[in-house]
C-alpha cells in the first residue's frame, strides 16, 4: 500500500468519524428543542381548556442548555476531525504520481 492510499483511507475514516460525531451531536440538541416545544405545545393546550387550570412548564431552559453544552462540545470535535480528514485527502491527492 502506497503513502497516498494510506493518507486517503485515513482522511476517509476521519470524515466519517466526524461525520458521525456532528449527526450525534446536533441530534442531541434538537431532540432539546423538540422537547422545549413540546412543553410549550403543553402549555398553550391548557391554556384552552375552559375548566381545568392551565399548566406552567418549568425547567426547559435547563434542558435546552444542556442540549446545546453537549452539542457545541461534540460539534467542535466532529468539525476538527472533518477538517483533519480533508487535510489528510490533500495530502494524498499531492502524493500520487502524476
Amino acid at each position: 500500500m502506497e503513502l497516498n492510499d494510506k493518507l486517503n483511507l485515513v482522511g476517509l475514516c476521519l470524515n466519517i468519524l466526524g461525520s458521525i460525531i456532528l449527526a450525534f451531536s446536533l441530534g442531541s440538541l434538537l431532540r432539546a428543542i423538540l422537547l422545549a416545544l413540546k412543553a410549550k405545545e403543553l402549555e398553550i393546550l391548557s391554556m384552552q381548556h375552559p375548566i381545568k387550570q392551565a399548566l406552567k412548564v418549568t425547567g426547559i431552559e435547563t434542558h435546552l442548555n444542556k442540549g446545546k453544552k453537549r452539542a457545541a462540545n461534540f460539534s467542535w470535535l466532529g468539525v476538527i476531525l472533518v477538517i483533519g480528514g480533508f487535510v489528510f485527502q490533500i495530502c494524498a491527492f499531492f502524493f500520487t504520481d502524476h
